[in-house]
């Protein structure tokens, strides 16, 4: 008999990819775009990021974006971000991760806001597409949150959303999990969150290698001994 988990259900930007530091970057190239300067730092993102990305942007901004700011916002954080990204490292353990997943009978498959043609052609340059049963991004661009994208995901794949686990490194991606009814692990590391926040929705560890254990102690757990 299998386990009850046995799916895992990746996130791309801030767990399998290290991008934080790029992705608070590019938002700051989105907020000088409109003429909002004065800088962004790694803390500052942390303690006002939410989504949908437009309220977070308008938290920054603070007040209300207008249609064509947005339009210029995504515009330049788009930009700024593909100069970026193809230097960007992956997390670290994410390679064993996926070799260590597939050694345990688990499926894998992405789920990620960054849009979807992007995201294939990120995972194209590192080689990972073959890693996965599926790949899904952004296929609206409008920084929406995960929930509905998560479940259409796990419909088209034919997966019980109790039998899988996602392992992310955002507040959308607890929520997003909930609402299907799947389970949760988040990884702050390389998060757009406060580890603290993290903790208060779902189990949430520093690292990559650390949530590997959290998932493989689930599914151990979930097998009855012969």
């Amino acid at each position: 008999m299998e386990g009850v988990v046995d799916h895992v259900v990746w996130d791309w930007n801030g767990t399998l990819l290290a991008d934080v530091h790029a992705v608070v970057d590019a938002s700051a190239a989105g907020l000088a775009a409109v003429g909002v300067t004065g800088g962004l730092d790694l803390a500052r993102y942390r303690s006002t990021f939410r989504r949908p990305l437009r309220d977070f942007y308008a938290a920054l901004v603070g007040r209300e974006v207008a249609e064509h700011e947005w339009a210029r916002m995504n515009a330049a954080f788009g930009e700024h971000y593909r100069g970026l990204e193809p230097e960007l490292p992956l997390a670290g353990g994410a390679l064993d991760a996926l070799e260590r997943f597939a050694d345990a009978g688990l499926g894998q498959s992405v789920v990620s806001m960054l849009g979807h043609d992007e995201l294939h052609a990120t995972l194209g340059r590192r080689g990972l597409h073959d890693r996965f049963l599926r790949v899904d991004g952004d296929h609206h661009r409008d920084g929406r949150s995960k929930e509905a994208a998560l479940a259409t995901h796990l419909d088209v794949l034919g997966l019980d959303p109790a039998r899988v686990v996602l392992v992310g490194d955002t507040l959308d991606d607890a929520a997003a999990t909930a609402a299907v009814g799947s389970a949760c692990i988040l990884v702050a590391e390389h998060s757009t969150h406060h580890a603290e926040d993290l903790r208060t929705v779902a189990p949430a560890v520093p690292t990559l290698p650390e949530a590997v254990e959290h998932v493989l102690a689930l599914r151990r757990s979930a097998t009855p001994s012969s």
